[in-house]
């Protein structure tokens, strides 16, 4: 479950890229949370664009936050003490991770507001990214690929969103070299897709 106060923060932090007119959109467990399968989340993970990155790092430190890691294509950030959270930006620089963007929803919650969520495909396309790069964390990712996955099945993902392509998914898994793992996750999508 996500807490007002962290869905509060993402109001301001999202309402400071708006003004700025710099592309950006939720992944990772308050993605999920959107798409209508609630889960504990301590931190706010969102995806922009590299060309932004300089920014983003204004904008982040002008709301009270310091980056403790600027490396590749990722960034994180903390308040003082640890008061609003922390912070990930995934920084994108390719044609698809732009796409991701443009695809994003504008999801409308009531503490947030109006903010860009990117479409399941394209968090089940992160999570595949994220094992292939980082299989340490697998058992996480795969954990809450097969979260979305049985929620595809059962139809209860938001309708706000697109269903999950699967023919996208597997150009992705062949890339990643993670086609077992998707292989995996598609059985839980039985006959509904």
């Amino acid at each position: 479950m996500v807490t007002p106060k962290l869905k509060h923060v993402v109001s301001v932090i999202t309402a400071g890229l708006s003004e700025k007119k710099i592309p950006h959109a939720l992944i990772g467990a308050m993605a999920l949370s959107s798409y209508g399968m609630p889960r504990f989340s301590a931190d706010i993970d969102l995806l922009s664009v590299e060309e932004q990155r300089r920014y983003v790092l204004d904008i982040m430190k002008r709301l009270g936050y310091e980056c403790f890691q600027d490396a590749g294509s990722f960034a994180q950030f903390d308040s003082e003490l640890g008061v609003y959270g922390k912070v990930d930006f995934m920084f994108v620089n390719t044609d698809y991770g732009r796409a991701m963007l443009e695809r994003s929803r504008d999801f409308n919650d009531e503490v947030m507001g109006v903010v860009p969520v990117v479409q399941p495909t394209d968090y089940a396309v992160l999570k595949l990214m994220a094992i292939a790069n980082n299989l340490n964390r697998m058992a996480h990712d795969m954990a809450d690929l097969e979260v979305l996955f049985k929620a595809a099945a059962e139809g209860l993902l938001n309708r706000a969103f697109d269903p999950i392509n699967i023919d996208q998914l597997q150009i992705f898994a062949e890339r990643f070299q993670v086609v077992d793992h998707l292989n995996r996750l598609l059985t839980l999508l039985k006959k509904t897709q």
